[in-house]
């Protein structure tokens, strides 16, 4: 086995938020040394042309060393949004059991995004739809370190979908300085059937360079207490530099 690393939950101008092209995606991760990136436009904006368009731009952005994997972040009822790793169709679909069936049919990776703007309520019928819930969003929970809500929820709905995987992405919208969270995944070659397999049946870790979990594991009482430790430390920072930087003045 070899790993590769790369990233989950990308946008790009394909999406109404992002900011930059896909080629522009590709060099930046190219320049990042990931051999992978894992996009989720959003269906909002997307028709079945649209898919085709991007998806034929992210096979002319891949090599043999590295791949850009077309997907879309589904929004559902309730404003509920599942990503579609590796799914190249469109559904206008807007139920969530139903989503979660057409992006396992067409051979993606069906997860829950982000549970926090839920109120970290899943129903247990999509759970057992589902290949996981994203427990770490960087864009939501921070880059620094995941969300022990979302930790504590995965638990919960693992009594009803026992092989249910912890994921975690970037939710990249605009290329920035630092860290991100990263995918690091186990397949004996860098193609796309292979990294998509690696993600469905866990065989990956989700990390940036202080904190490392594990698809199928929960953590235990000292991974969870420095999660929630430095969850701690990284609000009472945010919430000092919100009062001494004025608003708008960030990037």
């Amino acid at each position: 086995m070899n790993q590769y690393k790369g990233l989950l939950h990308v946008h790009s101008t394909y999406s109404y938020d992002g900011r930059h092209s896909i080629s522009e995606i590709a060099d930046f991760a190219r320049r990042r040394r990931y051999d992978f990136v894992a996009m989720t436009e959003h269906s909002d904006t997307l028709t079945p042309e649209r898919v085709s368009v991007l998806v034929e731009e992210c096979n002319q952005a891949s090599d043999r060393s590295f791949l850009m994997i077309p997907g879309i972040e589904f929004t559902c009822e309730n404003d509920l949004h599942l990503l579609g790793l590796g799914v190249a169709e469109y559904t206008p679909s807007r139920d969530p059991l139903a989503v979660s069936d057409f992006i396992r049919e067409r051979g993606g990776i069906a997860v829950i995004a982000h549970p926090i703007r839920y109120q970290y309520l899943i129903r247990n019928e999509l759970a057992c739809r589902a290949h996981g819930i994203e427990v770490w969003n960087g864009a939501y929970d921070s880059r620094f370190v995941p969300n022990h809500r979302s930790l504590i929820l995965l638990k919960r709905l693992r009594q009803h979908n026992a092989s249910l995987l912890a994921y975690g992405g970037q939710d990249l919208h605009r290329i920035s300085p630092g860290f991100n969270v990263t995918a690091l995944i186990r397949c004996t070659t860098l193609e796309p059937a292979l990294v998509l397999r690696a993600l469905g049946a866990g065989l990956f870790d989700i990390s940036n360079p202080l904190i490392r979990l594990s698809a199928r594991s929960t953590p235990g009482p000292l991974l969870s207490a420095k999660i929630i430790v430095a969850r701690f430390a990284y609000t009472l920072a945010k919430g000092i530099r919100d009062r001494l930087v004025p608003q708008g003045s960030l990037p």
